[in-house]
C-alpha cells in the first residue's frame, strides 16, 4: 500500500508533523555533533573549523526545537470523534486539526465546517478560549475581504453535530469560490 502523505487541514496532519519534526530536530543535531566530533578526533583539539561550523549548524537545529516543541503541545482529532462528525458533515466544507495563533494566545481546533457564510469549529481542549478564537477568526476574514461571515466554535461536541445537521439542512446559498478563499485563508493562518 502506497503511504500517501497527509495535507493540512486533513485527519493525522498533528500526528504526522509531530513525527517529521522529531525526526528533522534529531537529524539536524546530529550533523553539528558528528563534524565537531570529528574535528576533534582529526585535530585532537575544538580550536578547528569543524566546531565553527558544528557551532553555526546548531542554529537550524535550535529553530527546529523550537518548532518541535511547539508541535507537541497539540493533539489531534481523536478517531472516534473524527467518525461521528463525518457521518454529519454532508457538503460542508470540512478540515481538521487546525492551530490558529494570534499576538495573545494560541487556539486548537479539532474540527472546523463552512457553509452559507457560516463557519462553525469543535474544539475538545478546554483550556482553548472559544470566544476569543472566533473573535481572531472573524477579524482575519475581514483583514481578508470575507465579509458577512459568522464564526462560532462550539467546546461540546453534541452542540457541534447538531449545527453541523442544521447548516446541512439549510439550502445553499455559497459560491464555491468563497468557500475556496475561506478554506485558503485557514489553512494559510494555522500552524
Amino acid at each position: 500500500m502506497k503511504n500517501q502523505k497527509i495535507k493540512k487541514g486533513e485527519e493525522g496532519y498533528l500526528r504526522c508533523q509531530k513525527k517529521k519534526t522529531i525526526f528533522r530536530t534529531i537529524l539536524l543535531f546530529a550533523l553539528p555533533l558528528a563534524l565537531y566530533l570529528t574535528g576533534l578526533m582529526v585535530t585532537g583539539s575544538n580550536r578547528n573549523l569543524l566546531t565553527i561550523v558544528a557551532v553555526l549548524g546548531c542554529l537550524p537545529a535550535s529553530r527546529s526545537a523550537v518548532n518541535m516543541i511547539v508541535t507537541l503541545r497539540y493533539h489531534g482529532i481523536e478517531s472516534e470523534d473524527a467518525r461521528k462528525i463525518a457521518r454529519h458533515t454532508g457538503s460542508c466544507l470540512a478540515l481538521s486539526e487546525l492551530v490558529f495563533t494570534s499576538y495573545e494566545k494560541n487556539f486548537e481546533i479539532h474540527h472546523m465546517a463552512y457553509r452559507n457564510h457560516c463557519l462553525i469549529g469543535y474544539t475538545k481542549n478546554p483550556a482553548c478560549d472559544q470566544k476569543a478564537c472566533e473573535t481572531h477568526l472573524k477579524s482575519m476574514c475581514k483583514k481578508n475581504g470575507l465579509t458577512g461571515i459568522e464564526v462560532r466554535i462550539f467546546g461540546e461536541l453534541p452542540a457541534y453535530l447538531n449545527r453541523l445537521d442544521a447548516l446541512e439542512k439549510e439550502k445553499d446559498e455559497e459560491t464555491p469560490e468563497n468557500a475556496q478563499r475561506l478554506r485558503s485563508l485557514l489553512l494559510a493562518i494555522s500552524l
